[in-house]
This record gives C-alpha cells, structure tokens and sequence, in this order.
C-alpha cells in the first residue's frame, strides 16, 4: 500500500497525520474522491477530525474546491431548512475572498474568533449570511455542541447568500 492510499484509509477512519507535507494532502484527497464508491469510511470520524483539524487542514490542502468536494462527500448530509449563521474570519482571508466552510448560528462565537484567534494576522472580520439548505454540508456534531461549544455548521462558502460584514476587528494584540 503506498502513502497516499494509506493516508486516505486514515482520514475515512478519522485519522489525521499534521507532521505530513502540505504537498502530499491534494493527492490525498484527489484519491478519496476517485475511490470514494469503494472505500468503507466513518462519517461521524471524519466529521469529528474535520471539526478539530478543519483548518490546518484546509491550509495544507489549499484548494478550497477540492475541499468542498471532500466535505461533501464524506461528512454526514444536512437534513434541514436554511440558517441565519456567523462567522469569525480573517480579514486577509475575507479579503481575498477566501471565507472559510465552519459557520455558528451564535454571534459570540463567531466574535470570539473574529476578535481572537483570526485576527493575529491581519486583523478579524465578523461576518452574517444566510445558509440556504443546500449550502450547508453538516450540522454540529457532539464534539462542537458538547465540548467546544461552538455548534459548527460546515457551510459551502460559495453558496451562501446576503454576506454582511458586522463588524471588523484590529489586528490582534494591536487593538485598544
């Protein structure tokens, strides 16, 4: 078994490799799409590596289209009407249009990473849209309800509509 087969049956059991080289992810998930019909994979794992490791992930992978393809494929279907929901985002990201797939329905959430964690670069940007249902890949699974607390919906971005900017927040720790 070569090593991108072999990282592709770790991630359909919710096994996620960080020391692997971003070049490598791409071809990884080019397989598990090639090969989805015959592979025996674990939703809910993946939904839980996805929720814990999204956006490193994201980042080695780089190719958002690619992503979105994986995610919905692999993670378990959204069965329900559309949302109002929030998000917490770079502003370099958002400036480049480049706004990532986990949303929140609660507003504090979204500010916390808003005005935290995505800001440390460039600033944060805290942003509304409605999610119609086909938008949506996955609901919040028990680890984003439970134990982050987060309630993450894994959105398609491109597919989201009346995105607002709420609000913009300085770079982090630069702001007063």
């Amino acid at each position: 078994m070569g090593r991108i087969e072999s990282l592709a049956l770790d991630f359909c059991n919710g096994v996620y490799d960080h020391t692997v080289k971003d070049e490598v992810w791409p071809k990884v998930f080019r397989y598990l799409l090639e090969n989805s019909s015959a592979l025996s994979f674990s939703r809910d794992r993946i939904h839980t590596l996805w929720t814990v490791n999204g956006g490193h992930l994201r980042r080695k992978v780089s190719d958002d289209d690619l992503t979105v393809s994986v995610l919905t494929t692999f993670l378990p279907k959204y069965e329900g009407e559309g949302l109002t929901l929030y998000r917490g985002e770079c502003k370099f990201l958002f400036d480049d249009n480049k706004i990532g797939f986990c949303w929140t329905p609660v507003e504090e959430v979204a500010r916390m990473f808003a005005s935290g964690l995505n800001s440390n670069e460039s600033g944060g940007v805290l942003l509304k849209a409605y999610a119609p249902s086909r938008a949506i890949i996955s609901s919040p699974n028990d680890h984003s309800v439970n134990q982050m607390e987060e309630h993450e919906y894994t959105c398609n971005p491109n597919l989201l509509e009346d995105l607002e900017v709420i609000k913009v927040f300085d770079k982090y720790p630069n702001r007063g």
